[in-house]
Order: C-alpha cells, then sequence, then structure tokens
C-alpha cells in the first residue's frame, strides 16, 4: 500500500448503546379533580422518574441536578371532557373543563381549576342562517381573589306563528342584550367563589338566567358561556387546595416562623415601657363614717 495512503476501513470502537422505549422512564400519576364531579380520578398521566443528585449535595461540577417528578407534574393542565368526569353527562359531552395540577402526593396529583371551553362541532351546530348572533366578555374578580374572563354567546329566536323567514336583532337591540349580559356576569362572578361559579357554568343555570332576562328585549335561544379564562389567581394556598381535592385530614399545624419586616420610629419611653411595671394605685381605706 502506498505510504500515506488512508485504508477507510475504520472500526468502532465499543458496542451499539440499546435503544429503550422512552416510557420505560416514566411513572404513571393518578389526576384528582375536585369535588363537584361524579369521577373524581378521570385519568392518569405519565412523568419521568426522579433522577439524579439532590442540589445540596453539589461538590463536583460534572454532577447533574436532581430532576424531581413533582416539579414538572406541577403546573400540568388537564383538558377532560365532562361526559368524562360526571355519570351520566353524555349529552353535555361538548364542554370542555381545564384543571391545572397545584400540588402532589405521592402518585396522586391533586388539581384546581383552570378554564372551560365547548368543542367547535358544538359551536357549528348552533350557528344558523337568518338569526342574529351576539356575543359579549366580561373580566372580574371572585370572592376568593380569582381574575377571570367570561365569554357568553346567544342567537335569536323566531317567535310564535312568525311568517317572516328572518329573525334579525336591530343594532340597539344588540347593545342593550351585550349589557344586560354583563351585568349578569359581573354579578354572578364578584359573589360566587370558582368553585360555585363552576357549578352554575355547569348546571347551566347562568344561560337559563341571561336568557330570561334579555328576552325582554329580544327572544333568546341557545344561550350558553362559550368560554371562560383564569388570567390570574392568589397566592397558593393549601387550604384551598384541601377545600377543592379534600386530601386528606390535617394535623400538627402550627406558625413556624415569625418576621418582624418595618418597625416604628423609635420612642424611648414606649421602649421603657417593656421593662417597668406600673404601679399598682393605692386606694384610700374605708372609714368607719364613711
Amino acid at each position: 500500500m502506498t505510504a500515506g495512503k488512508n485504508p477507510r476501513n475504520f472500526k468502532k470502537k465499543g458496542q451499539k448503546k440499546k435503544v429503550l422505549h422512552p416510557f420505560i422512564k416514566k411513572e404513571w400519576y393518578n389526576v384528582h379533580v375536585p369535588s363537584i364531579f361524579d369521577n373524581r380520578v378521570p385519568t392518569l398521566t405519565p412523568c419521568n422518574k426522579s433522577a439524579g443528585q439532590n442540589p445540596r449535595n453539589f461538590k463536583k461540577k460534572g454532577q447533574k441536578k436532581k430532576e424531581n417528578a413533582a416539579d414538572s407534574l406541577r403546573g400540568r393542565v388537564f383538558e377532560i371532557s365532562l361526559g368524562d368526569m360526571n355519570r351520566e353527562a353524555h349529552e353535555n359531552a361538548w364542554r370542555k373543563i381545564k384543571v391545572q395540577v397545584e400540588e402532589v402526593k405521592g402518585y396522586d396529583c391533586y388539581t384546581n381549576f383552570h378554564g372551560m371551553d365547548i368543542t367547535r362541532d358544538k359551536l357549528c351546530t348552533l350557528v344558523k342562517k337568518w338569526h342574529t348572533l351576539i356575543e359579549a366578555f366580561v373580566q372580574c374578580k371572585t370572592v376568593d381573589g380569582y381574575l377571570i374572563r367570561m365569554f357568553c354567546i346567544a342567537f335569536t329566536r323566531r317567535q310564535n306563528k312568525q311568517v317572516k323567514a328572518t329573525c334579525y336583532a336591530k343594532g340597539s337591540q344588540r347593545k342593550l342584550i351585550r349589557q344586560k349580559m354583563m351585568e349578569i356576569m359581573v354579578n354572578e362572578a364578584s359573589k360566587s367563589t370558582l368553585k360555585d361559579l363552576f357549578k352554575k357554568f355547569i348546571s347551566e343555570s347562568l344561560g337559563k338566567e341571561i336568557t330570561k332576562e334579555c328576552s325582554k328585549i329580544f327572544p333568546l335561544q341557545n344561550v350558553l358561556i362559550k368560554k371562560v379564562k383564569l388570567h390570574k389567581k392568589p397566592k397558593f394556598d393549601k387550604d384551598i387546595t384541601k377545600e377543592c381535592s379534600k386530601i386528606f385530614p390535617l394535623q400538627n399545624v402550627l406558625i413556624k416562623k415569625v418576621k418582624l419586616l418595618k418597625k416604628p420610629k423609635f420612642d424611648l419611653t414606649k421602649l421603657m415601657e417593656l421593662y417597668t411595671d406600673k404601679p399598682e394605685v393605692a386606694k384610700p381605706a374605708a372609714t368607719e363614717d364613711a
């Protein structure tokens, strides 16, 4: 062989790595939904197993940080059909409920409400020609501090014994209906907690109330809350999750730490009051004549 010629018969050192199925590294967790639903564990979710070392034991630069399974599960959002969450609710399977993981205990994920929506095919069945579609949305705060945005949809209805083919509403009528919709939604949300509000959405009581009030302006049909978005929530409190999911009874609850964040302006007289006991004022002795 000529000197310097490359033989091109490279031999690879070592054996090939076995390609493992990705689900071998995963564990399955139960997803618990709030107590207003019949089926408390409607689904399961996979998650990678906890791996690596505890970040407190870091000494060498090359060591991997611990990947905790609970951290990757917190904040995960599930979109579940109402037909899967409630018994005998197959007629309302077009409604989708969103729940978000708030706490992980063992192999159980405890969720809270995150939003609501309807399927596209249901929306398509509602839209018809020769009818007016009226939409309104409003943003308001619940009693327990959640900032939500609600979207309502309604359609005009033909009156009894109507000969005319169309049933269009005037612009002024549409404006009044929108105002009434927004007013009812704000009133209901501002005096209810998030849990009570979702009960009303599922039972369609809010849509029936809007139909009753707005039909005085123009006859309506198929009035429903189309979508609910959760924009802002208060600082996470375990008592909220406990109320929604009924995890288990607590014990040994105590105040762990107290911090003094701000002091008033220094006053020596008030400081000295802490160290001195106030002398009791001697009462005058009662005389016999008195």
